[in-house]
């Protein structure tokens, strides 16, 4: 979400780049995470939609796709793309920094793709908030060493930095694994409220 800056046409040049399918493969991500027929993702920094549509086809027309971006134009390109689509179940939405305009607990499963080590606290907070009780955050990220594409280094996280940002807004680690010979995965979960046993009143 933080490229906002991008022109549409950098963009996409970028994000929809072949090579990217063979070292960041969206099938496998979210087979590797269990993505369930019916269930509602929301995917923040969305970007072209390149983890979007693969949900989409996984979760089929039970289920939706939120794909949150802060850019206008990339937003308009998701539209455009989920028009005559198998399934239009993914609906484009436009985001802040400071609020994504979907209700609490939407979400099954919230996916931060190559994004976490730019994104401000606030549009994590909300990224958390719309992800309901037992659902999966699942963080994709560049692994701290030098790739030719990608971040500086000194800009990236570590799996036990981005791990604390996550563990501070009360999520859960549930696995880790790698997706292809530069990024990372983790994928936490956020607990359900406690169940507190009814009081046993004494018959004496």
């Amino acid at each position: 979400m933080h490229e906002s800056h991008w022109s549409r046409s950098d963009a996409v040049a970028v994000l929809d780049a072949p090579e990217r399918r063979t070292t960041q493969d969206p099938v496998r991500l979210w087979k590797e995470v269990d993505l369930a027929e019916g269930e509602v993702v929301v995917d923040v920094g969305a970007g072209s939609g390149f983890f979007s549509f693969p949900a989409s086809d996984l979760v089929g027309p039970r289920g939706h796709v939120f794909a949150v971006d802060v850019s206008r134009d990339l937003v308009d390109l998701l539209r455009e793309r989920s028009e005559g689509r198998r399934f239009r179940n993914v609906e484009a939405v436009l985001s802040t920094a400071r609020h994504i305009p979907l209700e609490d607990a939407a979400a099954d499963v919230v996916l931060l793709a190559n994004v976490l080590h730019g994104l401000p606290p606030s549009t994590l907070d909300e990224a958390v908030r719309t992800l309901r009780p037992g659902g999966r955050l699942v963080n994709v990220d560049w692994k701290k060493t030098p790739t030719p594409e990608g971040p500086p280094v000194k800009h990236r996280l570590s799996p036990a930095e981005a791990a604390r940002a996550l563990s501070a807004r009360g999520l859960r680690p549930r696995r880790s694994f790698d997706l292809g010979p530069s990024h990372y995965v983790l994928v936490f979960e956020r607990p359900r409220p406690a169940r507190h046993p009814s009081r046993l009143v004494s018959a004496e």
